[in-house]
């Protein structure tokens, strides 16, 4: 079995006359952590969209445990467990740490890994009750 979590080829989207990305490539590996940095204007965002599902991209594909999900309906995107956080915070203030992302993946299939194994690995483990 491949350890390949997530994987964009060659990846374009064009909107008009605007090319906003072009042949992007990332590969993304069991227990992997990945980073996409990058100045302003340089299409992070634009990739994050096509990634969750928000844009569809013109050439190339994304991949999902080996399946095409570039073109899939946002809510089944989803469900795979690949979704955007955006920076405004919106967190229950009353909740601890645990409890939020607890409450951010209710509904959603039995967790990959446990919350409190991910809050270790983003270093916010001391701060999860």
């Amino acid at each position: 079995m491949s350890d390949i979590l997530l994987q964009a080829e060659n990846v374009g989207i064009r909107f008009g006359g605007l090319q906003a990305l072009e042949a992007l490539n990332l590969t993304v590996r069991d227990k992997e952590l990945c980073c996409i940095i990058g100045p302003n204007g340089a299409g992070k965002s634009t990739f994050l969209n096509v990634l969750t599902g928000t844009l569809r991209p013109t050439s190339g594909s994304v991949r999902f445990l080996g399946h095409d999900i570039a073109g899939l309906p946002l809510h089944r995107i989803a469900r795979l467990g690949i979704a955007r956080k955006f920076q405004i915070p919106s967190v229950f203030p009353n909740l601890s740490v645990e409890d939020n992302l607890k409450v951010a993946r209710w509904g959603a299939p039995s967790p990959v890994r446990p919350v409190g194994e991910l809050l270790e690995l983003v270093a916010l483990g001391n701060r999860a009750a």
